[in-house]
């Protein structure tokens, strides 16, 4: 459930959010601090991995959208 970029959370989005649903509640909050403290991205992007993995964005298509305009740092 690792990941370092945008890029590599969206190759691996369905993987991780099919591992992240079976997360007990306690887990889900502790993941929740290891997206929110990845250094790598800005809190735009962190922001719409959160809401694919809760089931906001079902599609992922702003999850995409956003990776159109994301540059690594």
């Amino acid at each position: 459930m690792k990941y370092y970029t945008y890029e590599d959370f969206c190759k691996y989005r369905y993987a991780i959010k099919r591992l992240f649903n079976l997360l007990s509640k306690n887990g889900k909050i502790f993941y929740k601090y290891y997206v929110y403290a990845n250094i790598h991205m800005n809190t735009t992007c962190k922001d719409r991995i959160w809401d694919f993995l809760n089931g906001y964005d079902e599609t992922g298509y702003e999850l995409m959208r956003i990776a159109r305009f994301y540059k690594s740092m």
